[in-house]
């Protein structure tokens, strides 16, 4: 019999399987004189987390989690079970349909089996006795607490309760499907995205509701974070085997597999392209969820997301926020603290550095700041920053620069040299501002305390919110020498990510070409100034320089690239390597965008469309492939050479492929249907490039028989042979009658094409 005090049960369930059952049992506990609870909102078809649901679980002394393939994908039942558990509830497992699988914190020897009709009456009296007993399952330990890697909460954070609330509901949701669910926090710079994604990380319903891991990324627009590193970083999180991922087609494999089992959270924030979650994306993962903040609306649409937009703060939140960073009590702030958020448009950005800035301030300040925000010269900002609708922050910005001394105001604007993304580790700012170690630390100090810079995870580095960094870019006082120096650190961005000490080697052995003009050699000066470490001077300029054809370095891979080809209009490359593997590029930012994966053995070469909508890969595996680039899906597999294929040419609309192989010939092909159209003989020994004429009708072949031999694509004629002086590797055409070619002997070819002359 239950005691005189009924004992409260909660009944955790999922609505698509579990309502039916979860309703029996209420009927039949509430005649058993126990006080069982339901969310009646979700058998009314609504399934988000509520004040009610909390209530309920705290208040209840037992829990029933009923068990179906609908509860183990559930955010919902899993948040309950796990709260449950942390909170030293008795939890009673119910296997409530057969063949279900059971999550791994509710693993116990025994099951009250609900599944049949005809088992329910045995089952409950087992469960009553149950209940008497209080039978539940310990919680291992591995479950106690989720492993979270956000950054923490901002020390003046203002809890946003219904904007989290939002975002939690959009996230959580009753049951999963095949993929990997996406959200997009969306949302203009400066409203607070970020610090809304990291309150959402330190929820407790999120933790208990993705017990596998809750997991930060950041991207950014100008990343110098290499795939392989961050996926590392995803999978040392997850608790996976880091030795398998030691290149980025690994790391993609394994974590894809791993993803599958788990149920967690991977936010991915301050995202600028849909190519920057396709790492993250995984088929059969239903109980993990992907996040990712971005100000472009398109994006979601891009990967099929639900998109959630971040609102402004409220007054109340607005007046909180003023008040903490000004130290101020609530109770205590002047009337104008109305004209100042009106002024910042409640953004949180704009308040955090009003605030700031009015710290331990004469009530004389406050007024004095209203007036300078008023009186910002709203047209010179609106012209430098075109494009971005709230110029608020950017005055709110503009004000809190103005306020710092002239050295501290130096120094902050010395930042402009960062990469989007790219924080600045003590042994940087130590080169940027020409100062000590211990002057380093408090000038960086200041800025985080203004709400000028933000702390990054790495101990004493710093970045800027990148609305700040446009606009010390956009206050640079060597305009001039800015996207040099900009480009040499874009430059060097692979060497210094890893290593922060050869920042003074790097760009002084980039700038060597440019230290004549008079802002480039102030910037080395003060940036040897401020090395004191031991480093290495390049006497002559044998690194790259800025300005020059060389505009990035793009790593990523474990072995040899053997080709490489650019879209139509320079904004993409692919590149095709031995290790069975193309890769897309994004050209503008050096970032990977996607791993194609099909050859069995090294590519040698590979050709793009001339809309960029498709490429086509040569390989040693006697194939060719034709591939989605912005897929990265493999259309098709050509077939038909019966040696390695080295080259590829593709005409500019896509429809034709020509390749280059070892067995001596050339093969024309449909690229649509993959048909093969016609071979070209008449090499004697292998063929090892090939490249087609801007009409498409002709080819040009380079073969190790060391021939160039020019084709009339429509019947397969020679129309010309000429023979070099070794074997010849690789052609091009200049224009329709001009080519040019190169040799084994190290001689490149420039050669014209001659008709005959008509015989009068």
């Amino acid at each position: 019999m239950p005691p005189s005090e009924p004992s409260r049960i909660f009944i955790s369930y999922a609505r698509r399987d579990g309502a039916e059952l979860a309703r029996r049992l209420q009927a039949d506990l509430t005649a058993k004189g126990f006080d069982a609870w339901l969310d009646k909102q979700r058998l009314a078809g609504g399934a988000v987390w509520t004040a009610d649901i909390e209530a309920a679980l705290d208040n209840a002394e037992f829990v029933l989690a009923l068990l179906t393939p609908g509860s183990y994908t559930s955010e919902i039942c899993r948040a309950e079970q796990l709260r449950s558990l942390r909170k030293g509830k008795c939890v009673l497992p119910l296997l409530a349909q057969a063949d279900t699988d059971v999550p791994l914190h509710l693993e116990a020897k025994n099951y009250r089996d609900f599944t049949t009709s005809s088992s329910y009456a045995k089952a409950f009296d087992e469960l009553l006795g149950d209940l008497h007993a209080r039978n539940g399952i310990e919680i291992k330990k591995e479950f106690r607490q989720t492993y979270v890697t956000a950054p923490p909460l901002p020390v003046n954070y203002v809890e946003r309760p219904e904007a989290l609330a939002a975002l939690r509901n959009s996230l959580m949701t009753d049951d999963g499907g095949r993929q990997i669910a996406l959200t997009a926090l969306e949302g203009m710079g400066g409203i607070g995205k970020t610090v809304l994604a990291q309150a959402l990380c330190q929820d407790d319903v999120v933790q208990q509701a993705f017990p596998d891991g809750v997991i930060w990324v950041t991207v950014g627009k100008e990343s110098t974070v290499d795939v392989v590193t961050r996926m590392r970083e995803v999978g040392k999180a997850l608790g996976d085997d880091l030795s398998l991922y030691d290149n980025e087609t690994g790391c993609k494999n394994q974590y894809r597999s791993t993803i599958r089992s788990k149920a967690a959270l991977i936010v991915v924030d301050d995202v600028w392209r849909a190519s920057d979650l396709e790492a993250l994306r995984a088929e059969g993962s239903p109980r993990s969820r992907l996040l990712f903040t971005t100000r472009d609306a398109s994006i979601a649409a891009a990967v099929g997301a639900h998109e959630h937009v971040a609102d402004l703060l409220t007054e109340e939140q607005s007046r909180e926020m003023l008040a903490r960073w000004s130290g101020t009590e609530m109770a205590k702030l002047p009337p104008l603290a109305d004209d100042l958020i009106r002024e910042c448009r409640q953004l949180p950005l704009a308040l955090s550095m009003v605030g700031a800035m009015l710290r331990g301030k004469p009530p004389g300040m406050w007024k004095r700041v209203n007036e300078l925000l008023r009186n910002a010269d709203l047209e010179k900002i609106k012209a430098q920053f075109p494009d971005y609708p709230h110029p608020n922050v950017l005055r709110a910005i503009q004000v809190s620069v103005d306020a710092l001394d002239a050295t501290a105001r130096e120094c902050y604007l010395a930042l402009a040299v960062l990469l989007e993304d790219m924080a600045a580790a003590p042994l940087v700012q130590q080169c940027l501002w020409g100062v000590d170690e211990g002057e380093a630390l408090e000038t960086a100090e200041q800025f985080v305390s203004l709400s000028l810079a933000q702390r990054d995870r790495a101990e004493g580095s710093i970045r800027l919110h990148d609305l700040q960094l446009d606009y010390v870019r956009a206050q640079y006082p060597d305009r001039e020498a800015l996207p040099l120096l900009l480009g040499a650190v874009r430059l060097s961005a692979h060497v210094i990510g890893r290593d922060p000490g050869q920042f003074t080697s790097q760009v002084v052995g980039r700038l060597l070409p440019h230290r004549d003009m008079l802002p480039i050699e102030r910037f080395l000066g003060k940036v040897v100034e401020g090395t004191r470490t031991p480093w290495l001077r390049p006497l002559q300029p044998t690194l790259h320089p800025p300005g020059t054809s060389l505009i990035r370095t793009l790593e990523g891979r474990s072995s040899f690239v053997f080709g490489v080809a650019l879209s139509g209009d320079g904004r993409q490359a692919v590149s095709a390597s031995d290790d069975h593997t193309l890769k897309v590029w994004d050209v503008e930012s050096g970032r990977e965008l996607r791993t194609l994966q099909g050859h069995s053995r090294g590519v040698f070469g590979v050709a793009v469309s001339g809309d960029g909508r498709l490429a086509v890969s040569a390989s040693a595996d006697r194939t060719l492939k034709v591939w989605e680039v912005e897929s990265g899906r493999e259309l098709r597999t050509l077939q038909g050479h019966s040696g390695w294929v080295y080259g590829v040419a593709l005409s500019g609309d896509g429809r034709r492929a020509v390749s280059a192989s070892w067995d001596k010939t050339l093969k024309v092909w449909e690229v649509e249907g993959g048909r093969e159209l016609r071979t070209l003989q008449g090499h004697s020994h292998g063929v090892l490039g090939v490249a087609l004429s801007w009409d498409g009708r002709r080819a040009v072949s380079a073969s190790y028989d060391n021939t160039l031999k020019l084709w009339d694509l429509e019947s397969g004629v020679v129309l010309a042979t000429f023979t070099c002086d070794g074997a010849a590797h690789s052609c091009a055409f200049i224009n329709d009658r001009k080519l040019i070619a190169g040799d084994f002997a190290g001689r490149v070819h420039f050669l014209e094409l001659e008709e005959p002359k008509a015989k009068g």
